[in-house]
């Protein structure tokens, strides 16, 4: 997604812009709601490994969200009590990765991977930034 896209919303909701740090830990977390949102919907399709790793996952994301909800300007969306949209779990996980590594680097997700694909085609012919 494009990062001043992101941007706007935060100034929209009136989110103060974390710093790289704070917005890993808000991407772990969001990645515990999403194995969460997986785990409730697809359990019955799971090994016992991988219902015990997204577990896993889902506890380490609630440990990630309480050490960033002691940031300063941080404000919680919601209380993890409902995750039945996987789509929206996916789309948090996007924003926060765009977040965390605009705040790192100041450049995006896409534009890294659009970069590492054009290097392993060696032709860049096929694929634009």
């Amino acid at each position: 997604m494009d990062i001043k896209t992101i941007q706007a919303y935060y100034h929209a909701r009136g989110l103060q812009w974390p710093s790289a740090k704070d917005a890993l830990w808000f991407f772990l977390s969001e990645v515990g709601e999403l194995a969460e949102a997986y785990l409730m919907h697809h359990e019955n399709e799971l090994t016992n490994e991988e219902v015990e790793m997204l577990a896993t996952f889902s506890e380490e994301g609630q440990l990630a969200d309480e050490i960033v909800s002691r940031v300063d300007g941080w404000v919680r969306n919601n209380d993890r009590v409902r995750k039945e949209d996987i789509s929206k779990e996916v789309a948090d996980c996007e924003m926060m990765l765009s977040v965390f590594m605009y705040s790192l680097t100041q450049s995006t997700p896409d534009r890294a991977l659009l970069s590492k694909m054009k290097e392993k085609l060696g032709d860049d012919s096929l694929l634009t930034l």
